[in-house]
């Protein structure tokens, strides 16, 4: 019996792992709800560990990601995007049902850009003096 709840685990894991390296590759996937929903917390905590971009987090993504190409894309292009923020790295958004099932799905997909809000208010907008005589006129 351990050896059958053991290599459930292991399949679990090897699952979330393969799926990341996919989400890093293709920047965004679509899977079923319940694993969309386990890899939205697993890649979060994996980009918090990784955001050090250390020996140790090199050696953790390699430890976790599947393929060579996903670790240096993840050091070289997504974690630059990531310098203003500190949570939220993936989202996870409500897809079609599958066809053939009918399962529901989700589209989990790394977050583009870092939205920081600016506290500059943005000016009004300026009316052409040419605009403001012609509508005295047409009155």
């Amino acid at each position: 019996m351990w050896r059958v709840l053991r290599a459930q685990s292991d399949f679990s894991n090897t699952t979330l792992r393969n799926q990341l390296t996919s989400l890093v590759l293709y920047e965004a996937i679509v899977t079923g709800r319940l694993n969309g929903k386990r890899l939205v917390s697993f890649a979060d905590r994996f980009f918090h560990k990784v955001k050090a971009a250390d020996l140790t987090a090199h050696k953790f993504a390699h430890s976790v990601l599947l393929d060579k190409n996903a670790v240096k894309k993840v050091f070289e292009e997504i974690l630059p995007r990531y310098d203003a923020i500190s949570t939220n790295y993936v989202r996870a958004i409500n897809a079609a049902p599958r066809r053939g099932d009918n399962a529901k799905q989700l589209a989990v997909m790394l977050i583009k850009e870092s939205k920081v809000e600016s506290t500059k208010v943005a000016p009004a907008p300026k009316i052409a003096k040419e605009a403001a005589t012609t509508k005295k006129e047409v009155k």
